[in-house]
C-alpha cells in the first residue's frame, strides 16, 4: 500500500514534478554539453596512487618526457645543406612554443671527440664538411645513423620531447594542432605520430563513436518502441523515460569532472537500452491490466498495473546493477567509472520509468489506448519449446552440461591481450603509425637505468663490459631497435682512436666528470652525478602481452649480464605501464565476477527462499558466459580492455529473465499446481515479455557492434551473443533443470 501512496502522491503533483523533471533535464543536457570532456590519458587509465604510475611521472620530471611527437619528413636527399636549413628553423620554432622540451634531429645530432684528454661534442652534419665525410660518420654510429634518417636517404626523422604528461594532459589537443601546422609549413607535409598524436586520435575517435552511438541508438530504439509498445500513442511516454535518467547521468557525470574514454563512452547506449525492458514490463502491464479492467478508475488502473510490476522489475534491475557495481573493484579507473556512473543510470532509470509513466498514464485517452502493435504469435513458440524441455529432457540437459564442461575447458586457453591499435580507426594516423613503424622500426621509447647498489661507480671498467654484453643482448631482441648508450660512443672511439691502447688505459668515468660541454638532452645516457648509465631503444606499438613478454626478456637479459646483487635495473616509459594492463584484467575478472557472482545468488535466493530452487535457478546463468568462453577460443578472441568487464555485466543481465520466469513459477507452485505446470504456464505467460526483452537488448548491443573501433565492435557482439544465449538457457535449460531435479 504504501508503493500506491506514493504513485497516488505522484499522480497529484504530476504538474510540479513535470517542472522539476524538465528543469533537472535541461540542467543535465547542459552541463553535458558545457562540460563533457574526451580524455584517454594515462591518468584517465591509471590511479594517482598506482606506484609505478607515479614513478612514471617522476621519472619524466626529472629525466626526460617520453611525450614524444616523431615527423618522418619527405625529402630529396636527407643529406642535402637545404634540407638541413629546414630542420635548423623547424628547430627554432618548434623550441619556441612553452610547452615542448626539447628537439632533435640530424640538424642537431652530436658525436663524441677525445683530444687532449678531454671529450667534447661535436655536430654529425657540418656544412664545411663534405658528404662522404657525414655519410662515414654516420655508418660509424648505425644505431643512432637508424634514428635519424631512411636508408636511402629519402626520409629524416624529426623528434619533439614535450613537457611531462601531467603538464600537458589538458591541452594535447590544441598542442598536435600547433606543431602540425608548424611542421608543415616549414617542411612540407609529413607522417607524424608517436604518443600524444595517438593519445589524441583515441579522443577523436571517442568523439566520433559517441555521435554515431547517440544517432543510431535513438533511430534503433525508435523502430524497436514503434514495434514493441501496444499503441504507438506510448511513444512519447516511452521516449521520455528512455532520455531523461541519460540526460541526468551524463551531466552528473560530467558535473564531477569525469570525462568519456573508450570504455565509458558506451553509458549513455546502455543505458537507452535496458531502459527499455523495464519500460516495456510496465507499459504491456498497464495496457493488459486496464483492459481486463475497465470498470476501474484510471488512477486505480495506473496504481495497481505499476504495483504487479513492480517486483519483478526491481530485482531485474538489482541483478544488472550488481553485475555493473561490481566493476567497481577493477584497479583500472575507466572500469570503475563505468560501473559506478552506469549502476547510478540504472537505478535511477527504474525510479524514473515509475515517475513517468505514473503520470503520463494520467493524460492517454481511451482511444489512444485502442488496438495493439500486430505481433509474432508468442505462446505457440512458448508452448511448442514447453514440450521439447518435456519430451527432450534428457537431451536438453545433456547439451546443457556440455557447454558447460566445454566452457571451463576453454578457460585455460583465453588469451589475455590488449592490442591498442583495436581502438583506433583506419585513417591517416593510424597509416603514419605504421609507416613510421616500418622505416624506423619503432614510434615510442623505454629507457632502461641501470644503478649500483653500493657506491661503486657504475662507469667502471667492469660495469662498462656489462652493458655492452647487456646492449648486445636488447640488440638481438626482435621486439626492440636502435639501443643507444654510452657505449655506442665509446665504441665509436675506440675505433677512431688511432692509439688504441692508450685510449683503453685512459679512465673513462673520469673524463666523463671533466666533460663541461653540454649536448641534446634528447638521450639520457648517464646522471649528471653518474649515479646511474641509461640505454635509450626504440619500441612498437606492442600488444599488451607482447610487452609483458618483453619487460620479462629484458629482466632476464639483464640479471644475465650483471651481477644482481651489485645492479638494479629500472625500466622506464609510456610501454611499462601498458605492459600492466593484462595483470589489471585478471584482476578485474576475478574481483568483479566473483563479487558478482555471490551478490546475485545471495539476490535469487533472497527472491526464491529456497536454496536448492535457488542454486536450480542460478546455473542456467553460467552458461552464456560459458559460450562465450568457447566462442573466444573458437575465433581467437583475446581477453583485452575492451571486454574486460563482460562477464559480471552479462551476469547481472542474464539473471533478469530468470527472475521474471521465477516470479510467476512462485505463484503457480504457490497456487498447487504442480512442477511441470507451473513453469510452463510461467513461460507462457512471460515469454512476450522475455523475447521482448531479450530482442532490445541483442539489438542494442549490436548497435555497439557497428563501431569502427574493433575492439568496442567485438565487446557489442559477443554481448549480443551472451544475451541470446541466456534466453536459450532461460527457456530451455531452466525448465529441464526443474522439471527433472525439482520437487
Amino acid at each position: 500500500m504504501n508503493f500506491q501512496r506514493i504513485i497516488q502522491f505522484i499522480i497529484d503533483a504530476k504538474y510540479g514534478v513535470i517542472i522539476f523533471l524538465s528543469i533537472v533535464m535541461v540542467a543535465g543536457l547542459g552541463q553535458t554539453l558545457r562540460l563533457i570532456k574526451i580524455d584517454n590519458s594515462l591518468p584517465a587509465w591509471f590511479s594517482e596512487t598506482d606506484v609505478v604510475y607515479k614513478d612514471y611521472l617522476e621519472f619524466q620530471v626529472e629525466q626526460g618526457s617520453d611525450e614524444i611527437i616523431i615527423a618522418m619528413i619527405s625529402t630529396d636527399d636527407a643529406l642535402s645543406k637545404k634540407h638541413i636549413t629546414d630542420l635548423k628553423e623547424l628547430h627554432e620554432k618548434i623550441e619556441s612554443l612553452p610547452y615542448v622540451k626539447t628537439t632533435f634531429s640530424l640538424a642537431r645530432a652530436e658525436y663524441l671527440i677525445y683530444s687532449n684528454k678531454k671529450l667534447y661534442y661535436r655536430n654529425i652534419y657540418q656544412s664545411s664538411q663534405g658528404r662522404e665525410r657525414t655519410v662515414k660518420l654516420l655508418a660509424e654510429l648505425p644505431a643512432l645513423e637508424k634514428q635519424l634518417i631512411s636508408k636511402d636517404h629519402k626520409f629524416s626523422f624529426f623528434y619533439i620531447q614535450l613537457l611531462p604528461t601531467n603538464e600537458i594532459q589538458n591541452d594535447r589537443s590544441q598542442i598536435n594542432t600547433e606543431i602540425q601546422k608548424i611542421v608543415e609549413s616549414t617542411v612540407g607535409e609529413s607522417h607524424i605520430s608517436g604518443p600524444p598524436i595517438l593519445n589524441e586520435a583515441f579522443n577523436k575517435t571517442v568523439y566520433e563513436e559517441s555521435i554515431f552511438f547517440a544517432v543510431i541508438t535513438v533511430t534503433v530504439i525508435l523502430a524497436l518502441l514503434l514495434f514493441l509498445l501496444p499503441h504507438w500513442h506510448y511513444l512519447p511516454l516511452a521516449l521520455l523515460s528512455i532520455n531523461l535518467p541519460v540526460s541526468i547521468t551524463l551531466g552528473l557525470l560530467t558535473s564531477l569532472g569525469y570525462s568519456l574514454n573508450l570504455i565509458s563512452m558506451l553509458i549513455p547506449t546502455i543505458l537507452m537500452v535496458y531502459c527499455i525492458c523495464d519500460l516495456l514490463h510496465v507499459i504491456n502491464i498497464f495496457h493488459l491490466h486496464r483492459k481486463e479492467n475497465l470498470n476501474e478508475s484510471r488512477n486505480t488502473q495506473i496504481k495497481k498495473a505499476l504495483q504487479k510490476s513492480l517486483k519483478p522489475c526491481f530485482y531485474t534491475t538489482l541483478t544488472t546493477l550488481i553485475g555493473y557495481l561490481a566493476l567497481t573493484v577493477s584497479p583500472l579507473p575507466p572500469f570503475k567509472t563505468m560501473g559506478l556512473f552506469t549502476a547510478f543510470g540504472l537505478m535511477l532509470a527504474f525510479c524514473l520509468v515509475y515517475v513517468i509513466t505514473a503520470i503520463g498514464f494520467t493524460f492517454l485517452n481511451e482511444k489512444s489506448m485502442e488496438g495493439e502493435v500486430k505481433k509474432v504469435n508468442v505462446l505457440a513458440i512458448t508452448q511448442k519449446i514447453n514440450y521439447w524441455t518435456t519430451a527432450y529432457n534428457s537431451r536438453i540437459l545433456f547439451i546443457g552440461c556440455l557447454v558447460f564442461a566445454l566452457g571451463f575447458a576453454s578457460l585455460p586457453f583465453i588469451e589475455v591481450n590488449t592490442n591498442t591499435l583495436n581502438f583506433l580507426k583506419t585513417g591517416k594516423v593510424k597509416d603514419d603509425l605504421q609507416l613510421i613503424e616500418k622505416t624506423l622500426a619503432g614510434s615510442g621509447r623505454l629507457q632502461l637505468n641501470i644503478f649500483r647498489t653500493d657506491s661503486g661507480s657504475v662507469l667502471e671498467k667492469e660495469g662498462l663490459l656489462n652493458l655492452k654484453k647487456f646492449q648486445d643482448k636488447l640488440n638481438q631482441n626482435q621486439l626492440l631497435s636502435h639501443p643507444i648508450s654510452i657505449i655506442n660512443f665509446q665504441s665509436f672511439l675506440e675505433k677512431r682512436m688511432s692509439t688504441l691502447s692508450k685510449f683503453k688505459s685512459i679512465n673513462f668515468e673520469k673524463m666523463l666528470k671533466e666533460n663541461q660541454e653540454e649536448s641534446n638532452a634528447f638521450f639520457s645516457l648517464y646522471a649528471d652525478d653518474l649515479s646511474y648509465i641509461s640505454i635509450n631503444v626504440n619500441i612498437k606499438e606492442l600488444t599488451s602481452k607482447d610487452l609483458e613478454y618483453l619487460i620479462k626478456t629484458i629482466k632476464e637479459d639483464f640479471e644475465n649480464s650483471f651481477e644482481e646483487t651489485q645492479y638494479i635495473l629500472k625500466i622506464y616509459g609510456y610501454s611499462t605501464l601498458y605492459a600492466r594492463l593484462n595483470q589489471f584484467i585478471l584482476q578485474t575478472q576475478f574481483q568483479s565476477v566473483g563479487i558478482a557472482f555471490l551478490l546475485s545468488f545471495f539476490i535469487l535466493f533472497y527472491f526464491i527462499k529456497k536454496f536448492k530452487t535457488s542454486v536450480l535457478a542460478f546455473l542456467p546463468n553460467l552458461l552464456p558466459l560459458c559460450a562465450i568462453l568457447i566462442m573466444m577460443v573458437v575465433f581467437h578472441i583475446p581477453l583485452e580492455s575492451g571486454n574486460a568487464m563482460l562477464a559480471p555485466i552479462m551476469l547481472g543481465v542474464a539473471m533478469d529473465d530468470t527472475i521474471h520466469l521465477m516470479n510467476k513459477f512462485k505463484w503457480y507452485r504457490a497456487n498447487n499446481l504442480s512442477v511441470t505446470k507451473s513453469i510452463d504456464n510461467a513461460l507462457n505467460y512471460t515469454g512476450a515479455a522475455l523475447f521482448s526483452t531479450t530482442f532490445s537488448l541483442t539489438i542494442g548491443f549490436l548497435v555497439v557492434g557497428l563501431s569502427s573501433v574493433k575492439s568496442v565492435s567485438i565487446f557489442g557482439i559477443l554481448c549480443a551473443v551472451a544475451i541470446i544465449f541466456a534466453l536459450l538457457a532461460d527457456v530451455f535449460f531452466l525448465p529441464a533443470l526443474l522439471k527433472r531435479f525439482h520437487s
